[in-house]
């Protein structure tokens, strides 16, 4: 069947609300912009009351071809997959003005594209079938909400330039699911809101060039993003509000997790700037967690700048991995670890500020840095207050635990519970610049710096407690530092 629906004209904007005239004719308005037929699926059959099945009747608005899919508003019921077959039906994209419903009574996805991309991003490896029938399916406007435990809103399979925006997803057990390879996905003004496992979930995808942006995915119980196997390159995560998804019962729940351990997995070349990210403390959870894999080959080349980050067990836990820069951050309120590195290589850490909220009457969280096993790090200008990272015998606000090459340089470690600075089994690190002081009138016993074990390190030009370093000997030369009395 054709649709012979009147042309809609709704005016797509990342930044803007639909723009939409009076209605004309039936259910479609019509628009400023002229720019394709669209096809209603109430002129297939859909009835859009919640009740009804309106599967048979949405798929055959999707195989009648008219490029555009209309959803009036209304409320409709789906029972299994719509599948959105690129290469048959050609170039499609679902829209909706924010009045429309989609409640998918069924398992698996409520909408399943399906493209035949094999290539890159590079245009010479996209064939013209592609370029002519598939290119950049678009779904926008419209709410998908799940009504069965193992509804998912939205699949993507071998796309290309696929373009999500303005839409809720919600109560799904994943939000937007992506599969096998997809190239050039851009995520905008999306509300990806409280589904039982994870928001957005690329799920060993090969798949460069994906944004998502201005988005809010929050309350996700298992991760708000996730990076599962797959290789990853060009990623950016920007501006968006990534809070609560964790899940109290949940061991690993974070609100964005890279996981590359599984075999064959790589990610290089992702962005995390200017987001809102934070949760309340989960069973080893994480706001941001970065699992690479074996020989620090498969995952890095990442950069952490510009976010507020905070309340979770641990807010940024990085393992296995290298090449990543962390700078600019508001990071605040963890359970255990503010910055968790373990076996990782030529990180930067610089310009960060630990703190929590003054606004609670009494500190309760640890707050602390640990760098375990790690090689080439830097650690710079970050201040971090009042931690309580350690114990009575061991460790401190920033613990630095059989590693090389470590240079903590101009750092403010102040009022630290146990002990400032603890550099254990270390070899060639270096503390220089820092201020390692306790300044409460009673200053507490522990150590400002404190080197165990390890060989030739270097602590200098430091301002330290009165009798503030403890250090074994032959582990460390000591010279041009500063010691005061507390609360000088």
């Amino acid at each position: 069947m054709v649709c012979k629906s009147p042309l809609i004209a709704i005016l797509f904007s990342t930044t803007t609300a639909f723009a939409v005239m009076p209605s004309t004719r039936g259910d479609l308005p019509s628009t400023i912009l002229d720019a394709s037929a669209a096809c209603s699926v109430k002129h297939h059959g859909a009835v859009g009351d919640g009740q009804a099945d309106d599967t048979a009747a949405i798929q055959k608005a999707v195989k009648a071809g008219a490029g555009a899919v209309y959803f009036p508003k209304g409320t409709y019921r789906i029972i299994r997959a719509i599948v959105v077959d690129l290469n048959a039906h050609g170039r499609t994209s679902l829209v909706g003005t924010g009045t429309a419903s989609i409640i998918m009574a069924g398992a698996g996805p409520a909408f399943h594209f399906i493209g035949t991309h094999e290539g890159t991003g590079d245009p010479d490896s996209v064939r013209d079938e592609v370029w002519e029938r598939q290119r950049m399916p678009l779904v926008s406007g419209l709410e998908i909400r799940g009504a069965h435990p193992e509804a998912v809103g939205l699949r993507l399979e071998k796309t290309m330039q696929a373009i999500l925006t303005n839409l809720l997803i919600r109560r799904c057990k994943i939000g937007v699911h992506l599969v096998q390879r997809n190239r050039n996905l851009i995520i905008d003004h999306c509300h990806i809101y409280h589904n039982t496992h994870v928001g957005v979930d690329f799920d060993h995808v090969n798949l460069h060039q994906a944004i998502i942006a201005d988005s809010h995915i929050s309350y996700n119980s298992i991760a708000g993003i996730r990076l599962l196997g797959g290789e990853m390159r060009n990623f950016q995560i920007v501006g968006n509000d990534i809070e609560y998804n964790h899940d109290v019962e949940h061991e690993g729940s974070a609100d964005i997790l890279i996981d590359m351990r599984p075999d064959g997995s790589s990610f290089r070349e992702g962005t995390i700037v200017g987001n809102t990210i934070q949760a309340r403390p989960s069973p080893n959870g994480a706001n941001i967690r970065f699992l690479g894999g074996k020989s620090l080959k498969v995952g890095g080349l990442l950069t952490i700048t510009g976010n507020l980050i905070g309340s979770q067990t641990h807010n940024i836990h990085l393992a296995d991995c290298r090449g990543v820069t962390i700078s600019g951050n508001s990071i605040y309120s963890a359970a255990e670890h503010s910055l968790w590195l373990e076996n990782c290589a030529n990180i930067v850490a610089g310009n960060n500020s630990i703190d929590w909220n003054p606004d609670h009457k009494k500190k309760r969280l640890v707050d602390g840095i640990v760098i375990d096993r790690c090689s080439g790090v830097t650690l710079s200008s970050t201040i971090i207050e009042n931690s309580f990272k350690g114990t009575s015998q061991a460790g401190g606000a920033i613990d630095v635990k059989a590693s090389q090459d470590v240079a903590i340089v101009s750092c403010q470690v102040l009022d630290f519970r146990f002990r400032g600075i603890t550099l254990t089994d270390a070899v060639r690190c270096r503390v220089t610049g820092c201020s390692v002081i306790e300044r409460r009138e009673v200053a507490k016993v522990g150590a400002s710096i404190q080197v165990r074990g390890g060989s030739d390190n270097l602590i200098a030009g430091n301002i330290l407690n009165k009798g503030g370093l403890s250090i074994t000997n032959g582990t460390a030369i000591v010279r041009g530092n500063l010691e005061i009395t507390s609360g000088e």
